[in-house]
């Protein structure tokens, strides 16, 4: 009798713990081991935001519980650091030396905070949020101070604005673009999103960059490029993420800006896949939750081998929600190239604005500010690259009946 299948993952977050469901759904026999350095079982990352805030407990962020994982047969490993993959004799080695055995790995240990290397920027009171234990430290630390600083205008930074003014702390955003949200914004949706913002509390400071962290041992304030100090005691960055490529590095695994992944999310080594904030296919590192499970699901099933599916990248769509701000991002939002239409409409009294950007009639592109009513049957017209030329000018307004659109495809 054959021997069951033997998957190894590395990294408990959502890929992580998306694959290792997936392999499990489609072949119960495969056995499946996950290892992570956290000790906490898998928890969805936006829930840091409320664990930040004190409205959840740590143990109420967590997804499943242990009987879960043991009832659908996934062992999950705690405090387990993975320090070397032994790709010749497919063995991973431990911190604690433990050697594990596996026929296919895959690479799921996500990535950590970028803070830039700027003068001062080790004195007590500086942060950054991945885990449920950052955000305990910073909750904890919030209650002795009143001043925050938050490094990043970007939807994270937001995010973690939103939570400390939650606690009560008088909140500073500080973003080196002109504008916030650059990758998920225009230049009109930005100062909508800014002022409904600033109305909330949290105070905005555009186009600066931060040069020191000053203070003694503890933070004070900061020091911008233009000379301005913003006091606070409390700075949080939030400056991207960069991969955790440490450990496909050190054995010999292809990596960029992260682990290099062909389009059925293999490595170069052969049994070892990536996927999620880790992984990089065709030079770009998406970073955001969509990517992670369309990435897990196909690297699960080519990791059994039951199928083979393609994975031709992700259609970068972000949803947030800050202060009850609602707003999602869909595909191209900044066009640069002149050829493609665009279409607007802007309630400035009730902080809506919505966009839609088209190439050829289909739609690539999409924002939905204040107002996302339509989002779903947007999605799927991009999804579906469906030529919606006839309807155009007429998708933003708030009686238009989508189904028209369905039935003219039909």
């Amino acid at each position: 009798m054959e021997s069951s299948l033997n998957v190894v993952i590395v990294g408990n977050g959502i890929a992580g713990i998306t694959a290792a469901k997936a392999i499990k759904e489609s072949t119960p026999e495969t056995q499946v081991s996950v290892f992570t350095d956290e000790n906490n079982q898998y928890y969805p990352r936006p829930r840091l935001y409320d664990v930040l805030s004190g409205h959840v407990k740590p143990e109420d962020a967590v997804m499943f519980s242990e009987d879960h994982y043991k009832t659908s047969g996934i062992l999950i490993q705690l405090n387990k650091k993975a320090s070397y993959i032994d790709t010749k004799n497919k063995k991973l080695l431990l911190d604690d030396k433990t050697k594990v055995s596996y026929d296919k790995l895959l690479l799921a240990n996500g990535a950590h905070c970028f803070v830039p290397p700027i003068k001062g920027v080790n004195k007590k009171g500086v942060f950054t949020l991945r885990t449920i234990n950052d955000a305990l430290a910073i909750n904890e630390f919030a209650k002795k101070i009143k001043k925050s600083i938050i490094i990043g205008g970007g939807l994270l930074g937001l995010e973690f604005a939103s939570a400390l003014n939650k606690l009560g702390q008088q909140v500073t955003v500080v973003e080196m673009f002109s504008r916030l949200l650059p990758k998920q914004l225009d230049e009109k949706g930005a100062t909508i999103l800014k002022t409904k913002v600033e109305s909330r509390g949290i105070k905005i400071v555009l186009g600066a960059k931060i040069t020191e962290v000053l203070g003694n041992s503890k933070v004070s304030a900061i020091m911008l490029e233009n000379g301005k100090k913003i006091s606070g005691n409390l700075l949080l960055f939030s400056a991207g993420i960069r991969s955790n490529i440490g450990l496909a590095l050190e054995s010999g695994i292809k990596t960029n800006r992260g682990v290099i992944v062909d389009n059925q999310l293999r490595t170069n080594v052969d049994g070892i896949y990536a996927s999620g904030d880790v992984a990089e296919f065709e030079d770009k590192v998406y970073g955001i939750i969509p990517a992670a499970i369309e990435q897990a699901k196909i690297a699960a099933t080519n990791i059994t081998g039951k199928e083979l599916q393609r994975y031709t990248g992700t259609v970068v769509s972000n949803t947030l929600r800050v202060i009850n701000i609602e707003l999602t991002s869909i595909g191209i939002v900044n066009p640069e190239d002149k050829k493609l239409e665009e279409i607007q409409e802007i309630d400035k009294q009730k902080g809506v604005y919505k966009k839609l950007v088209f190439d050829q009639g289909k739609i690539v592109g999409a924002i939905f500010l204040g107002n996302r009513k339509n989002v779903v049957p947007i999605k799927n017209l991009i999804a579906q690259e469906t030529d919606i030329t006839r309807y155009k000018d007429l998708l933003l307004k708030e009686d238009f009946d989508y189904k028209k659109i369905n039935a003219c495809i039909r």
